[in-house]
This record gives structure tokens, C-alpha cells and sequence, in this order.
């Protein structure tokens, strides 16, 4: 009985557990799924959207530990963007803002002036693909609506992005995801970039990259994704490459402001300076 004790607490002690799993899959087992129809897919809502704008936006989160805004900003098309800005300064903040994965307390998202429409977030959603810093890899490669990816375009950026001796896929399935961080990144822009949406958002990419393929990112792969038509949205610390940017914003205090002339040739210059 001695011996017993412990593995019977163990057991009584994950029962509360098993019980809320339990109650979860039930739920699950009540959904009633549509049978699939060919026009499920549905097309991209702004194919020929040229500019999106943050219209006095604001953004706390709940314990009102942090808040962001009123923030002004429009992303034109075709444009490649940093922001920068200190630790805690709300740059991913604003990136999930941006992206439409946090809904702002005030103000509006427009698409070519137009209100972003509340009951339908997904078609403005669509129009991102984003690789955030705490990234998390599935083992499918997808294209478009969740169609296969575009072999040609995963074998090109494959070689772009030095992973093709290091990565073995069968069939759009990535066999093998033991991988380093930086590796990771580079198969999560990848992911991205097989979906073929218009506007790309990364979110401290290179900060895990050694300085060889930084450089490379910055100076190489950056001007490929332009030359796709791809929107680029940059978080970035790496001040020796703002020059590469067409706009520097920069978040301070919640607080966004875009960089120009004598401020942005500073930033260029130092931006741990700036931003301690």
C-alpha cells in the first residue's frame, strides 16, 4: 500500500483534468461540419487593394498594463517597411494590429479607404502571411486557399533560403522539422511565402540568423519579395540595414512616428542609441 500512494494521488490529482479533456471532446464530437462544396474557397476579397490605413487606432490589453495608439499609419502597395523601436515599445503590438489578429478598442482599418468589414475579419486576414518570433511549424506545405504549393517556387526559394540539402519534403510534407531556430525561420518564411498572399509581416526574422545570412536577407531576399509584388512589413534591430527600407517607423511608449531625413540617417546610423 506504501508503494501504491503515490501513483494514486498522481491519478487522482489528473482527474479534474481527464474530465475538462473529456467535456472538450464532446463538444468537439457535436459539431455539425458542412459537407464540402467546391466554391468553399472563397476568392480574395481586395485582389487590387493599394493602400491600407490604421485610422486613430487603440489597443490595451486587458489587465491595462500596456496601451497603444491612437495610432495613423497607411501601408502603401508594393512597399517595403521597418519599424523599429526599443523592448516593450509595442511594435508586435501593432503587428498583430495590423495583421487583424488583435482587434483594436477604437478606431478603423480601411482598405482603399474603405472600413474594414466587422463580420467578415478573414477577408482582410487573407491578405497577410506573417512569421512572428515565436514560430511554430506544421509539416505541410501549402499553397493558396490550401492547395498544393507551387513546386517550382518552393524549389527556388528552397535554394534562396539555403535549406534545400537540409530540408526533405515527399510530396509538399516536410519529413523531418528538427531543426535550429534559425532554420525554423527560414522554413516558416518559406510556409509564407507558399501561400502567395500580398503582404508579407516579419516580425524579428533575422534576429536568429547568423551575420553571413543576415546580410543575405536583408540585401538579397528583402529585393526578391519586392520583385514578387510582395507588401513587406519588417520588425527590425539591425540599424546597419535600414537603408534598405522605402519607410522607418519607429514605436516609442505605444506611440508610432515614421522616420524621415535627419532623424532617419540617426537611426540608420545607431539605433540601440535611439532606442534605450
Amino acid at each position: 500500500l506504501l508503494f501504491l500512494r503515490t501513483p494514486l494521488l498522481s491519478a487522482v490529482g489528473a482527474l479534474p483534468t481527464l474530465l475538462s479533456a473529456q467535456v472538450a471532446f464532446n463538444k468537439l464530437n457535436k459539431f455539425s461540419l458542412a459537407p464540402y462544396r467546391a466554391e468553399f474557397p472563397q476568392p480574395q476579397a481586395h485582389p487590387h487593394w493599394q493602400t491600407l490605413e490604421l485610422r486613430d487606432i487603440t489597443f490595451h490589453y486587458p489587465d491595462n498594463s500596456f496601451a497603444v495608439g491612437p495610432i495613423n499609419m497607411t501601408l502603401k502597395r508594393g512597399e517595403l517597411v521597418f519599424l523599429i523601436g526599443g523592448n516593450g515599445s509595442g511594435k508586435s503590438t501593432l503587428a498583430m494590429l495590423l495583421t487583424g489578429l488583435y482587434q483594436p478598442l477604437s478606431g478603423q482599418i480601411l482598405v482603399d479607404g474603405q472600413p474594414m468589414a466587422a463580420d467578415k475579419p478573414e477577408d482582410y486576414r487573407k491578405l497577410f502571411s506573417a512569421v512572428f518570433t515565436d514560430v511554430w511549424l506544421f509539416d505541410r506545405l501549402l499553397g493558396p486557399e490550401g492547395k498544393a504549393a507551387d513546386p517550382a517556387l518552393v524549389e527556388k526559394w528552397l535554394g534562396y533560403l539555403q535549406m534545400n540539402h537540409k530540408l526533405r519534403l515527399d510530396d509538399g510534407k516536410i519529413l523531418d522539422l528538427k531543426l535550429s531556430k534559425g532554420q525554423k525561420k527560414r522554413v516558416a518564411l518559406l510556409l509564407a511565402l507558399a501561400e502567395d498572399r500580398d503582404i508579407i509581416m516579419l516580425d524579428e526574422w533575422a534576429a536568429d540568423q547568423d551575420p553571413h545570412f543576415r546580410r543575405e536577407f536583408y540585401q538579397v531576399l528583402l529585393p526578391l519579395m519586392k520583385e514578387m509584388g510582395k507588401t513587406l512589413f519588417a520588425i527590425s534591430h539591425d540599424d546597419h540595414y535600414f537603408q534598405h527600407a522605402d519607410r522607418l517607423l519607429e514605436m516609442r511608449g505605444g506611440q508610432l512616428s515614421e522616420l524621415t531625413g535627419n532623424e532617419r540617417e540617426l537611426a540608420t546610423r545607431d539605433a540601440v542609441a535611439r532606442t534605450a
